[in-house]
């Protein structure tokens, strides 16, 4: 099924976000807006805002200008995250254009970061809920550890393993879509363990996500992620497909992707010998079969809310994620 497929029962909800993003984005200093209108336009799947407008509905309230503020604000703090993470891994592409920290420069993209980190409180602030407010300034701090874990274990500050890498995943990622989840239930009043229940869905459906992701990084075109081929190994960030390939590679091969990874640029043989290494001992095909367990595990938190059309596409939602080829 096609996303847009999934995401009708919403779609009105989401143009809402869209014009909400918009009037938030909006600056007296016209470079804030430009870079923020060019990186928002790059695409994007807008999963955080769809999360939380779902998870709103299977608890029953499937419309309010609350839902709308913080769908806007959560994908507002995610578009934040990734023009600091450009700047951090001195990206050159990111969503298949030209970074903004190449147009424009690292110190305009982290203050246009900022501006976006600002205007989502904002919103966030005028839903008056500070339950609300808890939870999404949790997950942006549950966030801002992940990128620094993910900057340790590329400077081998931290010794890397399959824990460090869900870790990672886990802070960076799934967080913030976590916090999607608690967020509708929160904004729907529903009880406890359904606030639980959603925000577990949100957490094992964004690992499963990041773990396609990463698959992905190995196995696919620059046309059809966006971004290099490899290109977070080019940027020193060691993933689940390198890790599993890793465990079972012969000592002489260890020894060379070692040699490789700490250097600070690579040759193309470089890079294929990485790929080949990885493909050899099906490191993205058990990255996929861990994400689709996670997969499994967003349906299971879910199961046993009651029956609607809003948990229908939460639960196609967790199917497309691992499906998907962009």
């Amino acid at each position: 099924m096609e996303l847009s497929e999934i995401l009708e029962i919403i779609a009105q909800d989401l143009e809402e976000v869209e014009k909400v993003i918009e009037e938030n984005i909006q600056s007296e200093v016209p470079l804030v807006y430009e870079i923020s209108r060019y990186i928002l336009g790059s695409g994007g799947k807008r999963l955080r805002p769809s999360v939380l407008i779902l998870s709103s509905g299977t608890c029953g309230v499937d419309k309010g200008m609350e839902i709308i503020a913080s769908a806007a604000a959560l994908e507002l703090i995610h578009t934040a995250t990734l023009l600091h993470d450009d700047v951090v891994d001195e990206a050159n592409l990111r969503r298949g254009k030209t970074a903004s920290n190449v147009i424009w420069g690292n110190k305009a993209s982290v203050l246009v970061g900022d501006f976006m980190l600002a205007r989502a409180l904002g919103l966030i602030q005028s839903c008056g809920n500070l339950e609300l407010i808890k939870a999404v300034t949790d997950a942006a701090a549950k966030l801002a550890e992940g990128q620094v874990l993910e900057v340790m274990s590329g400077q081998s500050m931290i010794e890397l393993s399959e824990k460090v890498c869900f870790d990672i995943i886990e802070h960076k990622t799934a967080s913030l879509i976590e916090s999607c989840g608690k967020v509708g239930a929160i904004i729907a009043g529903a009880r406890e363990d359904v606030k639980e229940a959603i925000g577990n869905y949100g957490l094992n459906l964004g690992i499963a996500f990041q773990l396609v992701d990463d698959a992905l990084d190995y196995s696919s075109k620059e046309e059809e992620v966006g971004k290099g081929v490899c290109q977070d190994f080019k940027e020193g960030k060691i993933t689940l497909p390198l890790v599993y390939a890793l465990r079972r590679a012969s000592t002489r091969e260890k020894t060379r992707l070692i040699e490789i990874l700490q250097r600070d640029g690579f040759k193309n043989e470089e890079l294929d010998f990485v790929l080949n290494v990885v493909e050899k001992y099906k490191g993205v095909e058990q990255t996929k079969t861990e994400a689709k367990k996670f997969a499994d595990k967003a349906r299971s938190s879910i199961s046993n809310l009651p029956a609607n059309n809003h948990k229908s596409s939460l639960q196609d939602l967790a199917d497309y994620v691992v499906e998907r080829r962009t």
